[in-house]
């Protein structure tokens, strides 16, 4: 079984949505320190030639507790969906982009990792990608391992066979180390698609909803198969 384990993001780039739609089980690493600055709680958006942060904001981070240890102000949704159209009102699926985002934003508990693992399942929904989708603070833990050994630890929990990470991952992880835990690696590399943007130039990495405002979600589907599956 082909698994991956990644931290949750808000609205992530495609690549992390290659990496989902990749594998048979996916692990949202909620039981991990929260990253201060980082794409936990923002991602990029496009308003004209202009980009922009759009976030939810957490009450009192700290890189010192774990990301199911915070909790989100209360969201605003009306002046963010405002906010939105006004920068997506000409694109061409701005009212499916919109009623994702009210879904999404309509959340009412205020636990972070709560409200990340429900937005990573209704943009899966979107997109139609099946992976199931868990997290690692429901497995048995030993509080004894550390960095790759957890996640050995992990996909053993999950009776994995092949782990996929993301191509960042090269500078950390060794196919060496993993086959001798039993283990393939293999990371995905995204082969970039340009599509039709509010900017002048085409803007690589932004986030899946600038995708979701200005493409099907047919052809959004063919987006995620852009990518090198690097094994060696």
């Amino acid at each position: 079984m082909k698994v991956a384990i990644n931290q949750p993001y808000f609205i992530p780039y495609i690549a992390y949505w290659q990496l989902i739609d990749s594998v048979d089980t996916f692990a949202i690493a909620d039981n991990y320190n929260y990253i201060k600055q980082g794409w936990i709680n923002r991602n990029r958006i496009l308003e004209g030639n202009t980009v922009r942060y759009f976030n939810i904001k957490v009450d009192h981070a700290s890189q010192n507790r774990l990301i199911l240890d915070h909790r989100i102000k209360p969201i605003d949704k009306e002046t963010a969906l405002r906010q939105l159209k006004g920068f997506y009102h000409t694109a061409p699926y701005c009212r499916e982009g919109l009623e994702l985002m009210d879904r999404m934003l309509s959340f009412e508990g205020d636990n972070l990792a709560d409200f990340l693992y429900q937005s990573i399942c209704l943009v899966c929904d979107y997109l139609q990608i099946r992976t199931r989708i868990i997290r690692t603070s429901d497995f048995e833990q030993d509080p004894g391992l550390r960095f790759t050994d957890r996640i050995y630890d992990y996909c053993r929990q999950m009776g994995a066979d092949t782990y996929h990470n993301l191509i960042g991952g090269t500078k950390l992880y060794s196919f060496e180390e993993f086959e001798a835990q039993g283990l393939k690696l293999a990371f995905i590399e995204t082969i970039p698609v340009p599509y039709h943007q509010s900017s002048d130039s085409f803007e690589f990495g932004l986030s899946i909803l600038d995708i979701i405002m200005q493409n099907s979600v047919e052809d959004i589907r063919q987006m995620l198969k852009s990518y090198r599956l690097i094994t060696e």
